[in-house]
């Protein structure tokens, strides 16, 4: 621990630690939408993460000194991350790939470097742009590298790909809404709370415009998935937010965003049969995480 703190400090591993807990949410995600559909898996997941904030806000933090104001940024976060971002992302999984559409959401740090400069007052090193750099060659390689990539770019551009895109972009947006929260209040288990809570009332109003897959089931073992998968995503939540009470976004959002390197690996291992890992996919993976490094460390 103290080698990584040492490199890292606590934010940062906070931030990679919210990374593997993510990976692994992803993974229960995608076996447990095999038979069920996204925006179950949205609503599971967001119900879960709102009602451990809750818990853990009444447990720890002081309901008797709440700011309004910050309620108010906590619910634009949920409004743009936990209902936008989270059904595009689930619906990309899907429509692409889980090894793909993670690689293309990960471009989330160019956005929140961007972000953070222009609102928060941030400023990167050399370092942060040449790790961004990094990102952005990795989601190229992975688009170049596959089998069939002009039949397969011209149907994620049409159909598919605008979706991890979308996520990454509300994505990196998500953490600066907190940080406007956190000025008036830190309290960052009351702003999952309010933030997941009221991405699950965003995306059963938008259900009846949603497209295909926007039916609310799940037999029995897609449950236990997604509950699974939201104990895990509760956790790489809580683990986000509490690093950014006292982080900068330019760092501890590319360190969140480490996630491909462990579904890689994750779906090596339980998605044999639904993933197409290959060695382009593992070296984008691996370019993606060096800018993640570049950007992160000390």
């Amino acid at each position: 621990m103290s080698v990584f703190l040492t490199y890292f400090g606590l934010p940062q591993l906070l931030g990679l630690c919210s990374s593997v807990l993510f990976s692994i949410t992803l993974v229960l995600l995608r076996q447990g939408m095999r038979t069920s559909t996204p925006l179950t898996a949205v609503l599971t997941i967001n119900s879960i993460v709102s009602l451990g904030g809750f818990i853990a806000s009444y447990l720890y933090e002081d309901w008797g000194n709440i700011i309004p104001m910050a309620i108010f940024w906590f619910g634009c976060m949920g409004l743009i991350g936990a209902g936008i971002g989270a059904i595009c992302r689930m619906v990309a999984v899907v429509r692409m790939d889980l090894s793909s559409s993670t690689l293309v959401a990960s471009t989330t740090p160019i956005w929140g470097a961007l972000f953070a400069i222009f609102f928060l007052g941030e400023d990167p090193t050399v370092r942060v742009l040449t790790g961004t750099l990094l990102i952005v060659v990795g989601v190229c390689i992975l688009t170049i590298g596959r089998e069939n990539v002009e039949t397969d770019f011209k149907h994620w551009f049409r159909t598919a790909l605008i979706f991890p895109i979308v996520a990454s972009v509300v994505y990196a947006i998500a953490p600066i809404f907190t940080k406007y929260g956190y000025f008036y209040q830190k309290t960052p288990f009351l702003a999952l709370g309010v933030s997941f809570g009221l991405g699950n009332v965003l995306l059963l109003l938008a259900k009846p415009i949603l497209p295909k897959g926007n039916a609310i089931y799940a037999p029995f073992k897609s449950l236990i998935c997604f509950v699974i998968g939201g104990i895990f995503n509760t956790a790489a939540a809580f683990s986000f937010m509490y690093a950014l009470t006292f982080g900068d976004v330019t760092l501890i959002l590319p360190m969140s965003r480490f996630t491909p390197l462990w579904v890689v690996l994750f779906s090596s291992i339980f998605l044999r049969k639904i993933e197409n890992i290959n060695f382009m996919v593992v070296f984008a993976a691996i370019t993606v995480v060096c800018g993640g490094l570049l950007i992160s460390l000390k």
